[in-house]
């Protein structure tokens, strides 16, 4: 993979400028070596081997220069740097690293050159004449130019100014030796380390002077804060210029060839050399301090030490990389790490601090350090104030009272089961002793006294005296109070709820004892419990202390640290919170709890807090914690698409159809990258932030064509957040099946399926009607032929046998006159019947206009109305059953416009559209009232309602509109496949069209 990715970066760099404003704390130099947090990658961690350089560019990076090339690392993932690609021979193997104040990135390599990455690009310089050999070393000049030591004869020291590389001649006084190192100090003076002595170019100058030419081989050089010029080699540290210090000369003889150094921001002196580890000189102290393999450095063989941006020191050897950091626990070397009896912690009424292992008594008073008292104990059991002042210390059968350096034994009951488990003092002076097995003892100044309250039974283990002077006691099968005079039964859960109860511990919240299960707290004759199931890092608690204004606990999840106020309300309240700072291995934190029934956390007068483990003793210093200021640049690594890694990180385009997306990220905290956090979100997906934890990737499937944005944010060990984070822009482009002009095509397809099942339901519909239509005239018909050849035919024949008759009838009778008129009335009445079964068989109806004008007509009386008739459009033959029915509504208007309606003008409109037929009756007169519409009619009148049913019969819609002195309009709408006899084929003019539907509207 090749160095990119600068805009995405960007971030990173804008974090960069913080450094000034926001220092990290470096290493507290009061500390030893081994007081650290020693960490170590080796080859099985993923580490390469051979490590030789080592830089942190500005967005917060390690690099790396090892024989396999260049590596990144962010804490978590080494990282292979692919060099640029040249034209000429170039190696692997990078040798020397520096970052120049750009932030650029320069690689010396064995062969080939100098690599300079910027900005997301690369590049290389390279001479024929110059880089055939080794660039070893190098260093920026205030003017920018850029001096490179190698081990070519002809040019040793090269700089590099205005695009060219000009070696500097032996001539310029620089001896023809070769040269171990580079310093450009403060004042631009060009200081060079040679193979026994020192050189130096002043500013402005041409040649260099001779500083020392005593020295041995190897030597390194470093400037610290005050401006002195220091130097190392294989015989020690020595001042070569500068103000005076306390000291200028350090012996620690070596074999090395090469010595590194540098000096961190505390002026401590660090220097790593080969084959001897590393060395430190505390500033101000008598001799150095040495850390090798035999301590855990993964090698002897030592080639680089650097101080990052959080104030870790970081060290290069031939097997792998060490980190030193400052940690908020600190062990403690002058207890051993190892005691077969474990230890015992306690802080007497004075403050000061007691812890015994196996046969030793150390004291801490406040404000002073750890010191051993007493040695030659045989397993201490038990620690607590004796009566009197002093301290008892309990050896399992016996006891002895120790006042200052005085040991003198303390007499105990004589019992074959006695055990000193527990001892305390009330607040009368008497001591207390829980014997185990032997009960409990209470010691008045001058004699034992055997005590067996209910319902401890024999087996006592823990007792401890409160704020108050009183003494709880907790054993197998209960727990009792002295109040020192009486004992008082205390109600607890049952054992097997709470747990065997461990050491406890006094303080403003009451007493409280820690168990395997939960914490329990005593309120005078009854116990309050927390479980371990509601809060985890409750359980295994062996060690209890309390202060003011806090709570300490030691147990299977580290040290735990709470307010009080806030254990207060968790005991109070089951639904509570309890915020709290847990303190683990990545800490500090020397190894686990023992487990073991004795007292492994105790808080000094001081506030300092010390803890027991099962790999040595170690404190804690509220008021000197280290807090990690530096905000950590995130950075987006990249992306996997489908399994497939990208390689461009400025705006990610994805292949269409992509199913699968990974992107990785990353946050620049080296001091504990395992406590990194992250937030991220894909805007357009995620609703909110993520939260991630330590994951360093995040996934998604099935995403949408779209535009997408990611955002990632990040938190440092002490939760100091980035909040601007990093981006990517992400394009995922539609497949040819969703696209917009697809998913258009998909639904102008569907409206066209819906258009057509509409049309072909539609003459589903029209084809029931028709068929309805041609049943009746079928009926019609038969009923016509039924009336003329037999009712017709025979009535023809009577009237013929009467004219016949009637003619024998004397003229001029009353009888024949009643005679010819009964036979015209019978002629009329043949001809009406003809007119009906005329019109029963009559073929399409060719002019409804005309029809409904001579209706318009034949109904218009003296001083009516005026009824206008208008015709729109081409005039289409009716199927006849249809214009009847017209007819007969139309007639129906008519007479309610006229009889009911007062009305001076009626409009009958007649619209013929191939899609439908209008046929439209408007009038002037009073109207018709609300509730006669919403009622469809008047009550026992058929009007309306009949002009309904009859547009119903024939597939129309009929709608009534009217309101009060506004006149009536009433319209009938038929579709054309229904009403026409012989539909025309009208042009497709659009797609939907509205389905007919009878309302009646106000």
């Amino acid at each position: 993979m090749r160095l990119g990715g600068a805009k995405v970066l960007g971030a990173a760099f804008l974090v960069a400028s913080l450094f000034a404003t926001a220092p990290a704390r470096a290493l507290d130099p009061e500390r030893g070596l081994a007081q650290y947090k020693h960490s170590r990658w080796t080859l099985e961690d993923g580490a390469p081997a051979g490590i030789e350089a080592i830089a942190q560019t500005p967005e917060g990076f390690l690099w790396l220069g090892t024989p396999q090339g260049l590596i990144r690392f962010d804490g978590v993932t080494f990282q292979p740097i692919s060099a640029p690609p040249t034209a000429h021979a170039m190696t692997d193997r990078v040798v020397s690293l520096l970052v120049t104040r750009s932030g650029a990135l320069w690689a010396g390599y064995e062969q080939g050159g100098i690599a300079v990455f910027e900005n997301g690009r690369s590049r290389v310089l390279y001479d024929p004449k110059i880089f055939d050999e080794v660039v070893f070393r190098m260093a920026e000049g205030l003017d920018g130019s850029i001096w490179a030591a190698t081990t070519r004869a002809k040019a040793r020291l090269v700089r590099f100014s205005g695009g060219a590389w000009t070696p500097m001649a032996v001539e310029g006084g620089l001896p023809d030796r070769e040269l171990t190192d580079l310093l450009v100090a403060r004042d631009g003076a060009l200081w060079v380390g040679l193979n026994g002595a020192v050189a130096r170019l002043a500013p402005g100058a041409r040649r260099f002077s001779m500083v020392r030419t005593d020295l041995a081989q190897g030597v390194g050089l470093a400037q610290d804060r005050a401006g002195r010029i220091w130097a190392s080699d294989a015989r020690g540290t020595r001042l070569l210029a500068g103000p005076p210090a306390a000291r200028s000369a350090y012996r620690h003889a070596s074999a090395s060839r090469i010595t590194r150094i540098m000096i961190d921001r505390d002026q401590n002196l660090w220097g790593a050399q080969h084959p001897d580890g590393v060395f430190r000189i505390r500033a101000g102290a008598q001799r150095p301090e040495t850390f090798s393999a035999g301590q855990g450095l993964t090698s002897a063989m030592a080639y680089e030490v650097f101080e990052d941006r959080e104030g870790s020191i970081w060290v290069a050897t031939v097997r792998g990389l060490d980190r030193w950091r400052a940690t908020s626990i600190t062990p403690e070397p002058v207890v051993p790490a190892s005691s077969p009896y474990g230890y015992i912690v306690f802080a007497d009424a004075r403050g000061v601090v007691w812890i015994t292992d196996s046969d030793t008594l150390y004291r801490a008073r406040p404000g002073e350090p750890l010191t051993p008292v007493v040695r030659g104990l045989k397993h201490p059991s038990a620690l607590c104030d004796a009566p009197g002042g002093g301290l008892w210390v309990g050896l399992g059968e016996t006891m002895v009272r120790v006042d200052g350096d005085k040991v003198s034994p303390v007499s105990l009951p004589s019992s074959s089961d006695t055990w000193v488990s527990a001892c305390a003092q009330d607040g009368a002076g008497n001591g207390w002793v829980a014997a185990f097995m032997a009960g409990l003892f209470r010691h008045d100044g001058h004699r034992w006294t055997h005590l067996q309250p209910k319902p401890l039974g024999r087996s006592v283990t823990a007792l401890v005296a409160d704020t108050e002077g009183r003494v709880v006691i907790d054993a197998g099968l209960g727990a009792v109070l002295w109040d020192g005079g009486t004992f008082h039964h205390i109600k607890t859960l049952p054992r097997a709820v709470r747990g065997g109860t461990m050491p406890m511990a006094a303080g403003p919240l009451g007493v409280l004892a820690g168990s395997d299960r939960g914490l329990t707290r005593f309120k005078d004759q009854a116990t309050q419990f927390i479980s371990r199931d509601r809060f985890s890092f409750l359980g295994l608690s062996h060690g209890l202390a309390q202060t003011a204004e806090e709570t300490w606990l030691f147990g299977a999840a580290g040290l735990v640290r709470m307010q009080n106020r806030d254990l207060a309300r968790a005991f109070d309240d089951p639904n509570a919170a309890l915020p709290a700072r847990i303190y683990d291995l990545k800490d500090g934190l020397p190894g686990p709890a023992s487990f073991r029934y004795r007292a492994d956390l105790a808080v000094g007068g001081d506030g300092r807090v010390w803890i027991a483990t099962t790999n040595g003793v170690a404190s804690l210093d509220p008021a000197r914690q280290p807090f990690n200021r530096i905000v950590p640049p995130v950075a987006i690594q990249g992306v996997v698409i489908d399994g497939v890694r990208s390689g461009n990180l400025q705006s990610v385009v994805l292949p269409r159809g992509a199913r699968s997306l990974q992107i990785d990220y990353t946050a620049l905290s080296l001091a504990v990258p395992e406590r990194v956090r992250f937030r991220y979100r894909l805007e357009g997906v995620d609703k909110d932030w993520v939260e991630a934890g330590a994951r360093r990737s995040a996934f998604y499937t099935n995403l949408r064509p779209g535009k997408y944005v990611f955002r990632v944010k990040a938190a440092n060990n002490d939760g100091v957040w980035n909040e601007q984070g990093a981006s990517l822009a992400l394009d995922l482009p539609p497949t040819l099946f969703q696209s917009r002009l697809f998913l258009a095509a998909c639904l102008a397809a569907a409206a066209a399926l819906a258009v057509l099942a509409y049309r072909l339901r539609l003459r589903s519909v029209s084809e029931r009607l028709q068929a309805g239509l041609r049943e009746r005239m079928a009926e019609r018909e038969r009923i016509a032929r039924e009336l003329h050849d037999t009712l017709l035919q025979g009535v023809q024949g009577l009237i013929l046998k009467f004219q016949s008759s009637s003619r024998q009838v004397p003229p001029g009778s009353p009888a024949r006159e009643q005679l010819e008129k009964a036979l015209d009335r019978a002629e009329d009445v043949v001809v009406e019947a003809r007119d009906r079964v005329r019109s029963l068989r009559a073929d399409a109806a060719s002019d409804l206009g005309a029809t409904l004008a001579d209706v318009a007509e034949q109904m218009s009386l003296p001083h009516a109305a005026r009824t206008q008739v208008t015709v729109e459009g081409a005039v289409l033959d009716l199927h006849p059953v249809v214009a009847d029915e017209i007819e007969r509504i139309v007639v129906e208007a008519l007479f309610n416009a006229h009889r009911h309606a007062e009305a001076s003008h009626i409009a009958i409109d007649v619209t013929f559209d191939p899609r439908r037929l209008c046929v439209r009756v408007r009038d002037d007169g009073v109207g018709i009232e609300q509730a006669v519409l919403d009622a469809g009619g008047r009550e026992g009148h058929f009007g309306l309602w009949g002009m309904q049913e009859r547009a119903r019969k024939i597939g129309g819609a009929l709608t009534i509109r009217s309101r009060t002195d506004q006149g009536t309009e009433i319209e009938l709408i038929i579709p054309g496949g229904l009403a026409y006899a012989k539909r025309r084929s009208a042009p497709w003019r659009k797609i939907w069209r509205r389905a007919p539907r009878s309302e009646v509207t106000a």
